[in-house]
């Protein structure tokens, strides 16, 4: 599946968001008629701990796209703890014939286990074709609803860089970041920030292979996550 099939949320509460990560860096290109399903599984070696997603995605026109996600993670209590539900929309703004692609993703989370849920809009920005390269970088605003929720609106970012080598795998390079609040700013050893490699193999019949690894850049952090994804596009 195309990369910006593969989308890429934040996931868990914040401000650990990073702990265990089975977010990407998602772009803003929509093509009408699209659909597809994606497994997303993330291991932290550190806590031997796991978090699991599924999303199913269809696009509504060529400039809209909804998904819906179910995630479960690793607790004291069962590997398959139900962690949340989400609801997305993506809306390209751009003309599709141009290299410089926009748009915003719309989302709306339920947490399990009386955790504060949230709304999120993301600016997502895209540059194709920079000598074979593609470049995206993506602001993310989060506001918490619900129990106990966080002061302010929380930020994010995340950016990537990918490129493809001729028959083989797009490789690339992807990068995390969570900043706290609009009232609470953290310093820069308590930020989350993440950086690491990615693969991804178009396997044919339009399923793809995702493969990847984050490690930690700051001091609050998770040291290492492994990443995998597999993708059907219909």
């Amino acid at each position: 599946m195309r990369l910006s099939i593969i989308g890429l949320a934040i996931a868990a509460s914040a401000p650990t968001a990073l702990a265990q990560n089975t977010s990407g860096v998602f772009g803003p290109v929509i093509d009408e008629g699209e659909s597809g399903w994606e497994y997303r599984i993330t291991y932290d070696p550190d806590d031997e701990d796991f978090n699991q997603r599924f999303h199913y995605q269809r696009a509504i026109n060529g400039a809209m796209r909804w998904r819906v996600i179910a995630q479960v993670r690793s607790t004291d209590d069962s590997d398959f703890d139900p962690d949340y539900l989400r609801g997305e929309l993506v809306w390209q703004v751009t003309p599709d014939e141009q290299d410089y692609q926009s748009g915003f993703r719309f989302e709306g989370r339920y947490r399990f286990d009386d955790r504060p849920g949230d709304v999120t809009v993301h600016w997502i920005n895209q540059w194709k074709h920079i000598d074979d390269w593609t470049f995206r970088f993506i602001v993310g605003a989060t506001q918490q609803i619900g129990n106990d929720p966080a002061d302010g609106i929380l930020i994010q970012t995340r950016s990537s860089a990918t490129t493809a080598l001729g028959e083989g795998p797009k490789l690339g390079l992807e990068w995390f970041g969570e900043y706290g609040s609009t009232s609470d700013w953290l310093d820069l050893d308590d930020q989350e920030h993440q950086i690491g490699p990615v693969a991804v193999w178009n396997l044919g019949n339009d399923w793809s292979l995702y493969t990847g690894a984050l490690f930690g850049a700051t001091d609050a952090s998770a040291d290492t996550n492994l990443r995998l994804r597999i993708s059907k596009e219909y």
